[in-house]
């Protein structure tokens, strides 16, 4: 078997030759610091700067943390805020901007500003607009309560605020994968279903959602693990506050390793992420398979 690869290589060597730079950068810059880091996570240090091996026991230690526990539930909460969110909103702007009509390409521009934006910056657009004292969003509020809110510090607030700008950076990306699904679909079909007597509803229903329930799938897979190590955003945004009502999975592994300088618990929470990465994949294959057993 090895004979008959290196033989393919040798025989068709030009174009494995072109893929080697990279090949080179994913081992050095992806797999390599993975599993540093699941090793990392296997070892202690001590404060004599002894560094020990203790196997599972970060983890363990990590599981009784109830801090850790609501880290856990405000990732899930972060990713399926998101999704909730974004998935309607994105078939709607998809099915607007797949349509012949003669501001198709502004809404489409104007869609895709948040996606071509730094996260960081968009995050400091939403604090200006979010300031105590001049934001336009606190200004309205005020106009309409009375009275003045601080909307970042106040736990519930906080993370409604990081769930909608998480929605609304992740939300044009989401309406282009579905838009290249529904410009898949043949017309042939809508005019068959039109003389059928159907309406707009029912030829969602029927016809537009079951073919683009495949590339909904895929896309609701890329935007969860987005979400569940995205950590700029919500650090630049709230730093995981107020207190820690806004602290992810992501943003904790980030303040253990770089600002406590814990980089082995840092390396724990960081494992503890790529499988919670893994769960996420294998549940939406789960789905991709279960869709396409129900096409066939």
């Amino acid at each position: 078997m090895l004979l008959k690869c290196l033989t393919i290589i040798k025989k068709h060597k030009t174009p494995y030759l072109f893929l080697l730079p990279t090949v080179i950068l994913v081992l050095g810059f992806l797999i390599s610091p993975i599993f540093s880091g699941i090793s990392m996570s296997l070892y202690r240090a001590r404060l004599s700067g002894e560094v020990t091996f203790v196997g599972f026991q970060n983890f363990l230690k990590l599981f009784q943390e109830a801090r850790f526990l609501d880290n856990v539930k405000l990732s899930l909460l972060y990713v399926f805020g998101n999704l909730l969110l974004a998935t309607p909103l994105a078939y709607i702007a998809a099915l607007l901007i797949t349509q012949k009509m003669n501001a198709t390409r502004f809404f489409r521009g104007i869609f895709l500003l948040p996606w071509i934006t730094a996260p960081v910056v968009s995050s400091l657009m939403v604090l200006s607009l979010l300031d105590p004292s001049r934001g336009l969003v606190t200004t309205i509020v005020k106009a309409i309560a009375g009275k003045s809110v601080i909307v970042l510090a106040d736990p519930v607030w906080s993370m409604l605020a990081v769930i909608l700008h998480s929605f609304w950076r992740s939300f044009p990306f989401m309406m282009l994968f579905l838009a290249a699904g529904l410009t898949s679909i043949p017309d042939e079909l809508y005019e068959a279903a039109r003389v059928d007597g159907t309406n707009g509803w029912q030829r969602f229903w029927y016809l537009t959602f079951p073919l683009t329930r495949v590339h909904l799938a895929i896309v609701m897979l890329v935007i969860s693990m987005w979400t569940v190590q995205d950590t700029e955003t919500v650090y630049a945004l709230t730093g995981g506050g107020p207190g820690y009502s806004t602290e992810v999975l992501a943003v904790r592994m980030l303040k253990d390793a770089f600002v406590n300088f814990n980089m082995y618990n840092g390396a724990v929470i960081g494992v503890l992420l790529i499988m919670l990465s893994i769960v996420f994949m294998f549940l939406y294959l789960r789905l991709l398979a279960g869709i396409g057993g129900g096409e066939e």
